[in-house]
């Protein structure tokens, strides 16, 4: 699951929400500059890593139900085949 990914773009997100944040309220504007044009990639990543997460734990979902319709609509094993042949309980003996 990419979750590496997305935590990774969710703190350079917070990163750069927090250095924009900081240089609007300080007046430093070229710092706010850089933020705010690097704001947009980094949102886009952000989307792109959050859409693959919910992506691979919807297939992962479709993928466990498929098995437990599989284990579930798969026919019963007969009953001679859970306990192997007993020649003791069957004395059927041919006279000679």
């Amino acid at each position: 699951m990419p979750l590496g990914p997305l935590g990774v773009t969710g703190l350079l997100a917070a990163l750069d929400w927090g250095a924009w944040e900081w240089a609007a309220s300080n007046n430093h504007s070229t710092v706010g500059l850089i933020a705010g044009l690097l704001m947009a990639p980094i949102a886009v990543a952000f989307a792109w890593s959050l859409i693959r997460v919910v992506l691979a734990l919807f297939r992962a979902a479709l993928a466990r139900a498929a098995a437990q319709t599989r284990l579930a609509s798969a026919p019963p094993a007969p009953r001679d085949a859970e306990r192997p042949f007993d020649i003791a309980a069957h004395e059927d003996r041919l006279a000679a």
